[in-house]
C-alpha cells in the first residue's frame, strides 16, 4: 500500500467536511430566514390592520362621494321629488276671447264693427282626492328610487372592496415570491458549492435557476394583475389621474361569531331592496286608489264676460261634469283599475320572493365566512407548521445526501403553496364579510363579538 497518498487524503477530508458544514449552515440559515420572514408575513400586525382599515375606509368614502353612477342616482331621486308637485297641481286655466257676428269686411280686425265679444276663463277641477292619491303615489316612488340609490351605492362599495381585497392578495403573493426568490438563490448557491466538491449535480443548479426564472415570470403576471385592480378602483372612485395604490400590509384576521337569526332580522329591517319593494307596494296601492277614483266625475267651471254692441254688458257661468261611467268610456277606467290591481299583487309577490332571496344570500355569505375562518385556523395551526417541519426535515436529509435537490424544491413548494392558500382564505374571509354586510344592508362591525 502506498502511504504517500494518505497525507493528501487526510488533508482533503477536513476540507470536504468544512465545505459540507458551510453548505449545511448556509442552507440552515436560508431556511431560518425564510421561515422567519414568512412567519412575519402570516402573522401580520396591529399597525398593518390600522393601515388596511384606513385605506379601505378612504376608498369607500371616495366611491360614495365621486362615483358618477351615484351622482346620477341622486339626480334621479331629485327628479322624482319634483314630480310630486307636478302630480298634485291643477291643470292650467284656459283663457279665451271670442268675437261674435263680426262683419267679413272688418277682417282681420275682430274688434271692428263687432256685435259681441266674450271674455272667458275656465278651469278643470278633479274630484276631491284624485290629486292627493297621485301625489302620494309619486311620493312612494321617490322613496323607492331613493332606496334603489342606496342599493346601487352598496353594490359599488362592494365592488371597490372586492378590488381592494384582490390587491391585498396580490401583494401577499408578491411578498411570498420575493421571499422565495431569496431562498431559491440560496439553494442555488448551496447546490453550486456541493457541485464544486463533487457532492451535487449541475442539474441541481439549473433546476434552481429555472425556479428563479419562473418566480420572475409569476411576478410579472401579478404586476399586471395589480395594475388592473388599481384601474378598477380608480374607475369606481372617478380618479382620472390613475393613481398607484401603495403596498398593502398583511393583517391578522380576528375570528367572529355571527348569529344567523340576528343577521336575517337586520336584513329585513335595513336591506334597501326590501325598503324599495315596500315603497313599490305603497306606490301601487296609491295607483289603485287613483284608478278607482277615476270612476268619479271631474268638474269644469267657466266664467264669461259678454260685451255686446248696443246692449248692456253681462256675464255667464257654466259648470260641467265628466261622465266616466258612460258605456264608451267605462272600459278605459275599468282597465286602469285592473292594471293597478295586478301591479300591486306583483309588487307583493316580489316582496315575498325578496325575503327568500335575502335569506339565501345571508346564509350563503355566512357559510363562506365560517368556512374561511375554519380554513385560516387550519392553515395557521396545522398545515403551514407541518409544511415547514417537512421542509426542515427535507433540508436535513438533503445535507446527509439521502434525498436529491428536486425533493428539497418540492418541500419548498409545499410551504409556498400552503402560505398562498392561507392568504387566499384571508381574502375569502374579507370578501365573505363584505358580501354578508351587503346581504344585511348595514355594517356588521361588532355583531360577531369582535
Amino acid at each position: 500500500m502506498d502511504t504517500s497518498v494518505l497525507p493528501v487524503t487526510c488533508a482533503a477530508e477536513p476540507f470536504m467536511t468544512i465545505r459540507k458544514t458551510a453548505a449545511g449552515l448556509l442552507l440552515c440559515l436560508a431556511v431560518l430566514l425564510a421561515t422567519s420572514s414568512q412567519a412575519q408575513t402570516i402573522a401580520g400586525s396591529d399597525s398593518g390592520l390600522a393601515i388596511f382599515t384606513a385605506r379601505l375606509k378612504g376608498l369607500v368614502a371616495e366611491v360614495r362621494l365621486n362615483n358618477p353612477q351615484i351622482k346620477a342616482a341622486l339626480n334621479r331621486v331629485e327628479a322624482v321629488k319634483a314630480s310630486i308637485d307636478y302630480e298634485k297641481s291643477l291643470d292650467p286655466p284656459q283663457v279665451a276671447v271670442e268675437s261674435y257676428q263680426t262683419p267679413i269686411a272688418s277682417f282681420p280686425d275682430p274688434l271692428k264693427n263687432y256685435r259681441e265679444i266674450d271674455y272667458s276663463i275656465q278651469q278643470m277641477l278633479p274630484f276631491p282626492g284624485k290629486l292627493s292619491s297621485m301625489a302620494a303615489s309619486a311620493g312612494s316612488r321617490r322613496e323607492m328610487i331613493g332606496q334603489d340609490r342606496r342599493a346601487l351605492e352598496q353594490n359599488l362599495v362592494r365592488e371597490v372592496k372586492s378590488a381592494f381585497f384582490e390587491l391585498y392578495l396580490i401583494d401577499r403573493r408578491m411578498e411570498i415570491i420575493a421571499d422565495n426568490r431569496t431562498i431559491m438563490k440560496s439553494f442555488v448557491e448551496i447546490a453550486r458549492k456541493r457541485y464544486e466538491v463533487g457532492m451535487g449535480m449541475q442539474s441541481d443548479i439549473l433546476r434552481g435557476q429555472t425556479e428563479i426564472s419562473t418566480l420572475a415570470s409569476d411576478e410579472l403576471v401579478l404586476t399586471q394583475d395589480r395594475k388592473s385592480a388599481e384601474a378598477t378602483i380608480n374607475a369606481l372612485c372617478n380618479d382620472e389621474a390613475g393613481r398607484t395604490i401603495p403596498f398593502i400590509p398583511a393583517i391578522r384576521p380576528v375570528p367572529a361569531n355571527y348569529n344567523l337569526d340576528t343577521l336575517v332580522l337586520l336584513a329585513v329591517a335595513n336591506r334597501p331592496e326590501f325598503a324599495s319593494l315596500r315603497f313599490a307596494v305603497s306606490m301601487q296601492q296609491n295607483d289603485l286608489i287613483a284608478a278607482r277614483r277615476g270612476f268619479l266625475p271631474d268638474f269644469m267651471i267657466r266664467g264669461t264676460y259678454k260685451q255686446m254692441s248696443g246692449y248692456p254688458d253681462d256675464w255667464a257661468l257654466m259648470v260641467g261634469v265628466s261622465v266616466p261611467i258612460a258605456p264608451w268610456s267605462y272600459g278605459k277606467y275599468a282597465a286602469a283599475v285592473d292594471r293597478a290591481g295586478f301591479s300591486e299583487q306583483e309588487s307583493r309577490r316580489e316582496y315575498e320572493n325578496m325575503k327568500n332571496m335575502v335569506l339565501s344570500q345571508v346564509q350563503d355569505a355566512l357559510a363562506r365566512v365560517t368556512s374561511a375562518q375554519e380554513r385560516i385556523s387550519l392553515y395557521a395551526m396545522t398545515v403551514i407548521p407541518q409544511a415547514r417541519q417537512t421542509l426542515q426535515s427535507t433540508e436535513d436529509a438533503y445535507q446527509s445526501g439521502k434525498i436529491d435537490f428536486l425533493t428539497l424544491i418540492d418541500a419548498h413548494h409545499l410551504v409556498r403553496s400552503s402560505e398562498q392558500d392561507y392568504h387566499m382564505a384571508v381574502a375569502n374571509l374579507l370578501a365573505g364579510e363584505a358580501d354578508l354586510e351587503r346581504a344585511v344592508g348595514v355594517s356588521i362591525e361588532g355583531l360577531g363579538g369582535r
